[in-house]
């Protein structure tokens, strides 16, 4: 399938397979510092040597986002070791609402729907008072989340590292 991306026209991936992917690899979630400090990110992680897939889904979202390479981890006492990783992280409000755009256009299949959901609803919140996040509705929007992800071990590892910083 060709898709104009700007003045190159390059091969793409098909939106329902971002969809697709996105409902077993992705993440909607948050991190927290104080009362009203919210970092919202959409993310990807894959293994390093499947990198090539986390650069087309980069490229189908117009490069927005960064790249991340975690080195491999050795083995701690409640984890195995970790293969080094290439993580896609989205940040920015405004491209934050590049990927709200994609799955409000091609929905998620998955219970990982009513996860989106909550999130996109604080992303348009996050987007409409900025900085000010002191409103009763950032914490019903991350106790919601984190009750939908609390079965999520990918998620319980962030959320151990958000309360921390």
């Amino acid at each position: 399938m060709e898709k104009n991306l700007g003045a190159n026209n390059r091969e793409s991936l098909d939106p329902w397979f971002i969809t697709g992917f996105s409902d077993g690899e992705a993440a909607f979630t948050f991190s927290r510092s104080g009362e009203d400090v919210f970092a919202l990110y959409f993310s990807i992680c894959q293994r390093e040597d499947n990198r090539g897939i986390v650069d087309k889904i980069q490229e189908y979202f117009n490069g927005i986002g960064k790249i991340y390479i975690r080195k491999e981890q050795l083995p701690k006492k409640n984890s195995g070791r970790t293969k080094p990783s290439a993580y896609f992280r989205v940040c920015k409000q405004k491209e934050l609402l590049r990927i709200i755009e994609h799955f409000d256009k091609f929905p998620l299949q998955s219970k990982k729907q009513e996860v989106y959901q909550i999130w996109r609803e604080m992303a348009i919140e996050k987007t409409r008072c900025f900085l000010n996040c002191k409103s009763e509705k950032f914490k019903i929007f991350s106790e919601a989340i984190s009750v939908l992800n609390q079965k999520s071990r990918a998620f319980k590892k962030r959320s151990k590292i958000c309360l921390k910083s």
